[in-house]
């Protein structure tokens, strides 16, 4: 598989969401053929599933440096159990999107990035000595200088499970999904500011041809979104 450069460090100003809090809630909803399994305590809140994909709408993953101030991170973890629950569907490519909007102003001084961490374990079979895994670090690219307008980002990337060697498909799965945020200025002046405030994320279980999942994937993100958007302007 092929694997983005990574630009920015990972884990940096990493923040303990949910860490000790009594209000964190294990979330089950159910898709067409699986089921998923998470923490609500996240900033990713709670996720919309359409077919076998799910979708999460941030409201305050977001990060800002103005005028020279320096650095500013944030860092949060979501973690997903993913299980087949119809007899005999096996789950073999897992797709990921994220869109969000930034505004920059000062490059190449100031910058913006918005980077992802995406692992998949199978919670079924063993590589060798160790549970089976693969991962992707995906990054939104280099964000060029708006004039502090505001203006789109996204990044994306897959995983296919025949690329490890003895897995090939699982009923399973452990996913987990490590978004992080960064805003730097050195100079008055500078605007920096990034968030995945209408972005969407999807997990994609793929038991169809990959060009038509990726599109019926597409197709639940932008509609996602489109709902996302409304809500901002009403």
């Amino acid at each position: 598989m092929t694997r983005a450069s990574l630009a920015g460090a990972f884990c940096a100003g990493l923040l303990c969401i949910g860490a000790g809090t009594s209000h964190a809630t294990t979330v089950t909803q159910y898709g067409t053929d699986v089921s998923f399994t998470y923490d609500d305590a996240s900033l990713f809140g709670t996720g919309t599933v359409v077919g076998n994909s799910i979708f999460f709408t941030p409201t305050n993953f977001k990060v800002e440096s103005l005028d020279g101030v320096g650095l500013d991170t944030l860092s949060d973890t979501l973690n997903l159990t993913v299980m087949s629950t119809t007899s005999g569907f096996a789950m073999d490519m897992f797709a990921l999107a994220e869109q969000g909007d930034y505004r920059l102003k000062g490059a190449p001084g100031a910058s913006v990035d918005a980077t992802a961490y995406f692992s998949v374990t199978s919670q079924t079979t063993n590589c060798g000595s160790f549970s089976c895994s693969d991962t992707g670090l995906y990054s939104a690219g280099a964000l060029a200088d708006t004039g502090g307008a505001l203006a789109l980002w996204n990044l994306g990337g897959g995983i296919d499970l025949a690329n490890t060697s003895g897995w090939d498909s699982d009923s399973k799965v452990t996913i987990t999904l490590q978004n992080n945020l960064l805003a730097d200025t050195v100079n008055m002046g500078d605007i920096a500011f990034i968030q995945k405030k209408q972005g969407g994320i999807g997990i994609m279980i793929n038991p169809i041809p990959v060009p038509a999942a990726v599109w019926l994937f597409g197709s639940g993100l932008a509609g996602l979104l489109g709902v996302a958007r409304r809500k901002r302007h009403a």
